[in-house]
């Protein structure tokens, strides 16, 4: 990726050498990250679609659509990798159902997205925010009981121009046979108020659309051996879009996006990736015979399987949550 926007401005003195670099790295995944959010807004984007099958049994009605595609950012072509899912959340019921649905998109969802489960392990999302920049233009740090959570959608803008979150991700769970393995695994996140889109009557039968989202941090909080996920993408965003019927039930859209598209399994440093290595290998050794972009497609495929089975179980569990105690 191309570095900061030079018109950002000075990094306090004070801030550590790893604070910098944060800073830069949430400045430039703003700037990319936007580019790859009106993209994913926008209704004409080409893009090739293939349905996802999870595995797995939920309650709430769903459905993945992965998607391979093109865009530009930075004004160069780049591949793009990503999913759309579809889910029924719930119903408001009760008085003023559009103010207790917008409440609790904009000051709710983050927040409360994480759980234990019967079993004791914790679900869902984990969430503390460390640097932010302010309205006037300088970077500052959370301290404190402040540094818990996340702030106020509604707040970017006003007090902030954007906040850094570390998004401690729970559900990160794969199955190899009988065997049920827990990752550890932790993102990087920007709050911003261009990823924040409030709409009335977006459709017919639709009567409000609150949407969030946030850019990626090319930073890895949690050291991994994954060519792909948190910490590994180019430009990466996560958009969350509710929507509230006529009828008040509650519609989520969720889409993720990657650009460009992975380019490697593992990440062991200086040595080549084994997988996409050496499918690339063979196709040479083949002489073009052997088509290793099958294998790609194969291999991205799954990873945005997985990336919606995290994101599924992070929507059950705050519709559970939200059935338990309506806002």
């Amino acid at each position: 990726m191309a570095s900061a926007n030079l018109s950002t401005p000075p990094i306090p003195g004070s801030f550590s050498a790893l604070e910098r670099f944060l800073v830069e790295k949430s400045e430039e995944a703003i700037r990319d990250g936007g580019q790859l959010e009106r993209w994913c807004r926008d209704p004409k984007r080409k893009i090739r679609e293939f349905e996802l099958n999870l595995n797995k049994k939920y309650t709430l009605t769903n459905k993945a659509v992965g998607y391979f595609g093109e865009l530009p950012i930075n004004g160069k072509a780049t591949s793009v990798m990503g999913v759309r899912q579809f889910i029924d959340f719930g119903k408001v019921t009760g008085s003023n159902p559009e103010e207790r649905f917008r409440d609790y998109v904009l000051g709710e969802f983050l927040p409360r997205a994480n759980w234990n489960y019967p079993d004791g392990y914790p679900g869902g999302f984990s969430i503390e925010q460390s640097l932010y920049r302010d309205m006037q233009g300088g970077y500052g740090r959370f301290t404190g009981a402040d540094c818990k959570g996340c702030v106020d959608w509604r707040k970017l803008g006003v007090d902030y121009t954007w906040s850094l979150l570390t998004v401690q991700i729970h559900d990160f769970v794969m199955q190899f046979g009988p065997y049920l393995k827990r990752f550890k695994e932790a993102a990087c996140v920007v709050m911003h108020p261009s990823f924040v889109h409030v709409t009335e009557k977006p459709w017919e039968g639709t009567k409000l659309e609150v949407a969030v989202g946030y850019p990626f941090v090319e930073f890895a909080p949690i050291p991994n051996v994954f060519g792909f996920g948190p910490g590994k993408f180019g430009a990466a965003v996560k958009l969350f879009s509710f929507r509230l019927t006529d009828a008040n039930d509650i519609k989520v859209v969720m889409d993720f996006a990657a650009a460009p598209r992975c380019w490697q399994v593992f990440d062991f440093g200086k040595f080549p990736d084994p997988i996409y290595g050496g499918a690339a290998l063979f196709r040479k050794l083949t002489f073009g015979l052997y088509n290793d972009a099958t294998l790609h497609d194969k291999l991205d495929a799954g990873m945005l399987t997985q990336h919606s089975r995290v994101h599924q179980a992070l929507m059950e569990g705050c519709a559970k949550f939200w059935r338990e105690k309506p806002f």
